[in-house]
């Protein structure tokens, strides 16, 4: 079989040498029906998450510590601040910080990007979309969307996630929301598309496109440049036995995620990097482990995050900001990294 494969990838045809021959209008039909439910299948309807928002002591500190390059930086909203756990704080994150007010309007309504904020593997989008004026979207709601992605053509895969953010006015005709993705190819520099299809309410029929009952219908599509600083730490760049069956070679630190690469992993194994455990050590000796989303919604303990591995890589990307600066070492699987010994 591998033959096959091998020899199928030699195999060229020149398309220019045929000539198109145009569809019926009731074929042409078919196809677009049948698109639009393989479009479907394959990107069902996202629910939107929600997560309990506690109020965190360190915030002024963390801003402090990560608010550098104010020249070039982004100030973000106070919504998208405390998402990152840096309570009212609403500098900046440094030259981590992208301002993009990219906004589109449709009859149904309209979508602004906010900004960007991301380093190497994690990028983190707040957008606001906002209904005609008159229509109240209220926040106390449950809503999904149609299609809500983020890509980057710097990545062949790529993790997403996104959640609402706080809704301070019910009554208006405006909701936030923050979409993510993670990679474990580096995403700097490259180009992004962020899409924004048909924004509806629960209960709903998730099982087909909203065109018609979409609270606020319509396909929004983005494209701009990553175009920011990366403020990663690298806490490790040789192999060392870690207890996971292949040694980690690389390891990095930066205030949204950490990025880990086993040494030899064969292709298509699972890689154990995954989930297991990380602790960040602090200078006083306490410990903060990274947990699920889930595992932080039960208990409200350690940092949340989400993970992605693909290959001998595997990103964790934080869903709660942290300065590395602050901690003495990274422990994974019980080895420690010392933080004074990174190479920067």
């Amino acid at each position: 079989m591998n033959d096959i494969y091998e020899a199928l990838n030699h195999v060229s045809m020149d398309l220019d040498d045929y000539t198109p021959v145009p569809l019926e209008a009731g074929e042409a039909k078919r196809q677009t029906d049948r698109l639009l439910a393989a479009d479907k299948k394959e990107r069902p309807a996202l629910r939107v998450h929600r997560r309990r928002w506690p109020v965190l002591a360190a915030a002024a500190a963390l801003t402090a510590c990560l608010a550098v390059g104010a020249g070039a930086a982004h100030s973000w909203s106070g919504d998208f601040a405390a998402f990152l756990g840096l309570g009212g704080a609403v500098d900046s994150l440094g030259d981590m910080s992208l301002g993009l007010v990219l906004s589109q309007t449709l009859s149904g309504g309209t979508v602004t990007l906010e900004g960007v904020l991301g380093d190497d593997y994690c990028i983190y989008v707040p957008f606001t979309v906002e209904a005609p004026e008159g229509q109240v979207l209220d926040g106390t709601l449950d809503y999904g969307f149609d299609n809500c992605t983020l890509y980057s053509d710097a990545s062949d895969g790529m993790v997403q996630h996104m959640e609402m953010l706080p809704d301070d006015d019910p009554t208006d005709n405006k909701l936030r929301f923050v979409m993510m993705a993670s990679s474990t190819k580096p995403l700097r520099g490259e180009m992004a598309e962020a899409t924004v299809w048909n924004l509806f309410s629960y209960p709903t029929d998730t099982s087909r496109l909203h065109d018609e009952d979409a609270v606020v219908p319509g396909r929004f599509e983005f494209s701009f440049r990553l175009d920011y600083e990366d403020r990663s730490v690298v806490v490790c760049d040789r192999n060392t036995d870690v207890g996971l069956g292949w040694p980690l070679a690389r390891l990095e630190l930066s205030p949204v995620s950490v990025y880990l690469e086993l040494d030899g992993l064969p292709e298509n194994e699972m890689n154990p990097a995954f989930d297991t455990s990380i602790v960040l050590i602090g200078a006083d000796g306490s410990r903060q482990e990274l947990v699920s989303d889930w595992d932080y919604e039960q208990t409200g303990e350690g940092i949340p995050g989400l993970s992605f591995s693909q290959d001998e890589k595997a990103v964790r990307m934080l869903l709660q900001a942290i300065d590395p600066a602050q901690y003495a070492a990274v422990e994974v699987n019980g080895v420690s990294f010392p933080l004074e010994k990174a190479a920067g």
